[in-house]
């Protein structure tokens, strides 16, 4: 009998640079990198081709960077119909595989393959599908193949382009261990920094670290606990096919009346976001086990990042830890900013989820019961008069100052 899911993460390889070949198939060979042409060169690269990424070329450097890099790059302008059509194309020729598929972006995708695997073998399944994404649609996909989402997600990730590698939990010691533990999935410029200061270098040392007390400190608990478990291969997440439907999940945006670039200003206006978003979760008595942000720039790239929890949340305090952790991993230094989003997905019953929170010995609890208690002031208010009836952060400053 088999016991254990059977999960694919399958990603398309340099996805826009792929599609910029399919549509002119001249651009072959050659080190080009999609980003908007200016004048001066301060475009963010969105995808470089692989012939680009053997100079060193990376994703979200400048194009002006790039081109001390390697002067012969073809800088190619980004065409967003160009890469829905043949997202399309892609998670339609998934749903033929099985219904089980969750949307990780426009260019990657999760399938629980577990009873398809009943009647084929998953590695000639997963050769079935990338040989046809390559050979019919023109797309190169790396595919990863693991019992839960995150080992499939590093798998997926190991062998490029065109990889096909399969994690299981009995190897992490030798095939996801020794990767640097930047290389882990969820662990940013930030949390990089964080940990290597405190002797963690490898996933292997994160999994083994034997100080909980001071892991939590560092970047706490909730993150913490995530990261251990899937150091150790350990993840209760699933495929979920309706994570992005608008009932499963609870967003909240606002588009700025001028682009900025003041990030202190910007981290102000996800933080009264994720305020909104918390006070929505707890009214409908819902935690959430995906925290996500979107940042929107000038040129109208929109990136989309998310931190998947194996315990539920709902408190402001915490989700805006992780908002904040997304955010600093994730924004394009000196880039202008036309919108901030907050999501949360992933949704379950807050009465019937167990309060694991633990206040650790660095905490100081005459604080914690304070803003618990004007927490709960608050959402009594709100439930009472309405959301708008207490303004949080810039917002209530602003329209007071447009008053005046």
């Amino acid at each position: 009998m088999q016991t254990s899911r059977i999960i694919f993460h399958i990603d398309i390889n340099a996805f826009y640079a792929a599609c910029e070949l399919i549509n002119d198939p001249s651009l072959k060979g050659k080190p080009i990198v999609v980003a908007h042409n200016d004048v001066l060169r301060k475009s963010i690269i969105l995808s470089p081709s692989y012939e680009a990424r053997a100079y060193g070329i990376k994703t979200t450097m400048l194009v002006r960077d790039a081109y001390n890099l390697c002067d012969k790059i073809i800088v190619v302008e980004p065409k967003m119909d160009l890469y829905q059509k043949h997202s399309a194309l892609f998670f339609a020729f998934l749903e033929k595989i099985t219904t089980q598929i969750e949307a990780g972006s426009i260019d990657e995708a999760f399938l629980d393959v577990t009873l398809v695997a009943k009647k084929t073998d998953p590695i000639r399944l997963a050769q079935f599908i990338q040989s046809t994404l390559y050979n019919k649609y023109r797309l190169p996909t790396s595919i990863g193949i693991a019992p839960n989402k995150f080992l499939a997600k590093m798998a997926s990730n190991m062998k490029k382009p065109l990889g096909i590698t399969v994690l299981r939990k009995r190897e992490i010691d030798k095939l996801l261990w020794p990767l640097e533990i930047n290389k882990m999935y969820g662990v940013g410029k930030k949390t990089n920094i964080k940990l290597r200061k405190i002797g963690i270098n490898t996933i292997g040392d994160l999994a083994n670290f034997q100080d909980k007390i001071l892991l939590e400190k560092i970047i706490g608990p909730t993150f913490s606990k995530t990261l251990t478990d899937w150091a150790n291969g350990i993840a209760d997440d699933f495929v979920d096919p309706t994570k992005y439907d608008e009932i499963s999940s609870i967003s909240n945006s606002h588009t700025f009346d001028h682009d900025q670039i003041d990030v202190i200003f910007i981290k102000k206006s996800l933080k009264s976001l994720v305020y909104t978003v918390a006070n929505r979760l707890i009214k409908k008595d819902l935690k959430a086990k995906t925290i996500g942000i979107t940042i929107k720039y000038s040129d109208f790239h929109t990136i989309s990042r998310s931190q998947s929890l194996n315990n539920p949340i709902n408190e402001a305090l915490e989700i805006n830890e992780i908002v904040m952790e997304l955010f600093e991993e994730n924004y394009e230094e000196n880039s202008l900013v036309r919108l901030v989003g907050v999501f949360v997905n992933r949704l379950s019953d807050a009465s019937k989820t167990e309060d694991y929170k633990q206040l650790s010995i660095f905490d100081n609890l005459s604080v914690a019961e304070k803003e618990n208690e004007i927490k709960n002031i608050l959402n009594n208010v709100q439930t009472r008069f309405g959301d708008d009836i207490i303004q949080k952060g810039y917002y209530g400053y602003k329209k007071e100052k447009e008053k005046k």
